[in-house]
């Protein structure tokens, strides 16, 4: 295999590594009622089971920023990879409470390291043209992840016992993981990265662009998570729709790689105004999904926001690289992201449901629609960006 090639295969390998992370974190939902009938779970335990990962990623994702640029972004990968999968065969094979939890706790662990450096690693390790379209791709990893969680549990709970499926989702990743730490091996970073001799110190890195695509990416997974998790209720309380309320959330990850062909080769402004555009369409499509009464139009504004949010998902990751400025830390920057992410996780849905007890759901999509016109209004010191770092061109 050419150096090329093998480049190439590893970050397919990460990207497919990366999805397997993201069924690690899915996986719980399909067996809840198991869990809780047959393994003698409280709904308490298997509540924590299936948010563990998230929190960890809530609490402390800054912080493993920092460990993981201080231990490399190769080794970070190597042994997060090895901590989710040893932790999912604990999972597995034990059905004690004790154990279930201390094998969803050590996941936990490798969950928060690996969502941060596998991007951080996509982005040393691509050819600048493709820097941003591999991190739009990561942009979706989180849905496509529950995507194959879903349909591996539909293929394989019906014949075989859970804990099967369980080892075999824990045991794909490790394959996966596994053979992209073997290609990416000794493969050298290419284009802007940080010295590796010395800690970059914070202004290098909390720089107001950084800042402002943290933000972004907060406000969006806020209306995200806020958009999917009741989407479920709305769609059954008397207001038919033309799609069930997975299929919507199975349409992210066609603005995941509808992002991913339109910022290759492209500019950071170019990125910032396309995330914008996609924040003004998402804006636009909330109202009307929430307060038409023809179901062809709210599907319809369904549809549009669900792809408008995996656009934006992934141009924000992608603009990542092209904002840390030389001489700050890209898994530093990445790390901000994905705290002001995990705190939108917590928080969303909550708020949510506020504003859908207080106001009603036409008031909940006048408020999805509002958050949007926040993420643009986050954007304006990229869009106003003029000058392009030497190390793009």
């Amino acid at each position: 295999m050419t150096g090329n090639a093998r480049r190439l295969a590893a970050l397919a390998l990460l990207l497919l590594a990366g999805i397997l992370a993201g069924a690690q974190l899915g996986k719980i939902a399909p067996l809840v009622g198991w869990y809780h009938s047959q393994a003698g779970l409280s709904l308490v335990m298997v509540g924590w089971l299936t948010s563990t990962l998230g929190v960890f990623v809530a609490l402390a994702a800054l912080p493993a920023a920092f460990a993981i640029d201080r231990a490399g972004m190769y080794a970070s990968f190597v042994a997060s990879s090895a901590a989710l999968a040893m932790g999912g065969v604990i999972l597995a094979m034990f059905q004690s409470p004790a154990l279930v939890l201390a094998g969803r706790l050590v996941e936990a662990i490798g969950y928060l390291v690996i969502v941060i450096a596998t991007p951080a690693l996509l982005a040393a390790l691509a050819p600048r043209r493709l820097k941003a379209p591999a991190l739009a791709i990561w942009g979706g990893f989180v849905p496509l992840g529950y995507a194959v969680a879903d349909f591996s549990a539909a293929a394989m709970l019906p014949g075989l016992a859970p804990q099967i499926y369980l080892l075999a989702i824990s045991l794909a990743f490790a394959g996966f993981a596994l053979a992209a730490s073997l290609l990416a091996f000794g493969l050298q970073p290419i284009g802007h990265t940080a010295d590796p001799t010395k800690q970059a110190p914070l202004s290098a890195t909390f720089t107001t662009p950084v800042g402002a695509v943290a933000a972004a990416f907060g406000a969006y997974v806020i209306l995200s998570l806020g958009f999917f998790s009741f989407l479920p209720t709305f769609a059954n309380d008397g207001r038919a729709i033309l799609l069930s309320a997975g299929a919507v959330a199975l349409l992210v990850p066609f603005g995941n790689v509808l992002a991913g062909f339109l910022v290759e080769g492209r500019d950071p402004r170019f990125i910032a105004w396309l995330t914008a555009a996609a924040f003004a369409v998402s804006a636009a499509a909330a109202v009307p999904f929430f307060s038409s009464s023809n179901v062809a139009v709210a599907t319809g504004a369904a549809v549009v926001f669900s792809i408008a949010g995996g656009v934006i998902a992934s141009s924000l990751f992608a603009s990542v690289p092209s904002v840390v400025p030389a001489g700050g830390s890209v898994a530093v920057g990445i790390g901000l992201v994905a705290q002001s992410g995990g705190i939108g996780t917590l928080i969303g849905p909550p708020i949510a449901g506020y504003v859908i007890s207080d106001f009603g759901w036409a008031g909940f999509g006048w408020f999805l629609s509002a958050l949007s016109v926040v993420g643009m209004v986050c954007l304006i010191p990229l869009v106003r960006r003029q000058k392009v770092p030497d190390w793009q061109t």
